[in-house]
């Protein structure tokens, strides 16, 4: 468990599942940058057994607000066998809980015990839909850079979508124990 400021990153519990499953098929809370696609229960019960989403190629934690309220999720995972450094994502279940700084701390902290984990990563990567400002914000403010444009590399509801890369590298990163010291003030 990681403890921030104002929110708790962790692993998946078995008790987790109803929730998750329930908010994540709930597509009245998809937003315009998440793709809507339904996982069947039984999928995801299969995987969580299998392995807790907790695995070398794959990773995925919780975020809560410090009450314990699902409020997110952040991921990682390992786009090309040709660098040496895996791809992050993150998002914010519902609307409501957009915009207080949720997915800024969490990709803060996430991406430092990334580093933190892994000595032998040089770089973490973030790729974002090129309409989706609220997002690059919150790569910037962790210290991500833009690298570029994918240009059409994503398709959505039939439109083509350009994708922006951002990538932050481990001195650029702040130490783990550096912000959780500053979260406990």
């Amino acid at each position: 468990m990681i403890r921030g400021k104002n929110l708790i990153l962790r692993t998946f519990r078995e008790s987790d599942l109803n929730t998750y499953f329930d908010i994540v098929s709930d597509l009245s809370h998809m937003t315009e940058f998440w793709p809507a696609h339904l996982q069947s229960e039984t999928n995801l019960r299969k995987e969580f057994s299998e392995n807790g989403f907790w695995k070398a190629e794959y990773k995925l934690m919780l975020i809560t607000d410090i009450e314990g309220k699902l409020i997110g999720e952040v991921d990682t995972f390992k786009t090309s066998p040709n660098i040496q450094g895996v791809e992050a994502g993150y998002r914010i279940f519902q609307k409501r809980d957009m915009g207080k700084g949720y997915a800024t701390e969490a990709l803060r902290l996430f991406s430092a015990y990334l580093y933190t984990t892994n000595p032998t990563m040089l770089r973490l990567t973030l790729l974002i839909r090129s309409d989706n400002i609220g997002s690059m914000k919150v790569a910037e403010k962790c210290g991500y850079q833009n690298e570029g444009t994918l240009r059409n590399a994503w398709v959505d509801d039939g439109r083509p979508y350009s994708m922006e890369i951002y990538s932050l590298l481990r001195d650029e990163c702040p130490k783990l124990q550096d912000l959780l010291e500053k979260s406990q003030l």
